[in-house]
């Protein structure tokens, strides 16, 4: 799958373009035409609104998507430092509160998807990055997108599969285990065969089209315009 290449330029000290509001009883950042069509429930990774994710959901939003970003984890989010070589104590901590557990955030997702679909938009993709990804792939609302999209997944299992029954894009890195991320495309691919596309970014580093995303310029900032190119493209072909 070729790249389109109309997106707006990327840019490393970025402003976003959308607003926030209550969406579905979350405060949510909003971008792209409230009568569109077509919408996209993006779900952010442990960082919460980070510029880059941002700057994702606008690049989208450019091509007359709507892009809703709901609050999941309510203000709590993860740090850089809590990555550190020397913070497992810290980062310990915070998991052991974490609010976005996996099995609480199954109802969350499938009322923001409801609410997409009640506000006239017909046509729904998810968009999961990173912990994102694995609370699309649990949400008891995954019957009703049409599209499934993921960068960088967390916690991917082959049988994740099972769950996806539309057409998916996954683009995957180093971070993850990629015979893991090949079983998953095997599954999908036997239920919608050539609706798919898979990439797996082996030299880039498990974030590099969200929060952790280097957008200074070199592989980092083309990897990162890259993804948005193909997630773009996908959603005209399949959304």
């Amino acid at each position: 799958m070729s790249c389109c290449s109309d997106l707006p330029p990327v840019q490393a000290e970025y402003t976003p373009k959308g607003t926030y509001t209550t969406f579905s009883g979350l405060k949510t950042y909003v971008v792209g035409p409230e009568d569109a069509k077509a919408a996209v429930l993006y779900t952010y990774d442990v960082f919460g609104f980070s510029p880059q994710i941002l700057q994702g959901a606008d690049l989208i939003a450019s091509q007359g998507y709507r892009v809703v970003m709901p609050d999941f984890l309510v203000g709590k989010y993860a740090t850089p430092e809590l990555f550190g070589p020397d913070a497992e104590a810290k980062r310990n901590e915070y998991f052991s509160q974490f609010p976005g557990a996996i099995p609480t955030q199954s109802k969350p997702l499938a009322d923001s998807i409801a609410a997409l679909k009640a506000a006239g938009h017909s046509r729904v993709a998810i968009l999961g990055a990173c912990w994102g990804y694995k609370a699309a792939v649990i949400t008891e609302g995954l019957a009703g997108v049409d599209v499934f999209l993921a960068i960088h997944p967390t916690f991917p299992a082959p049988e994740d599969a099972e769950k996806i029954n539309v057409p998916a894009l996954i683009l995957s890195t180093g971070g993850e285990d990629k015979s893991v991320i090949d079983a998953i495309e095997k599954g999908v691919e036997a239920k919608n065969p050539g609706k798919n596309f898979f990439k797996h970014y082996a030299d880039q580093v498990h974030g590099f089209a969200a929060a952790r995303a280097d957008l200074s310029g070199g592989d980092t900032l083309a990897a990162y315009v890259e993804a948005y190119q193909l997630i773009v493209k996908f959603l005209k072909e399949h959304l």
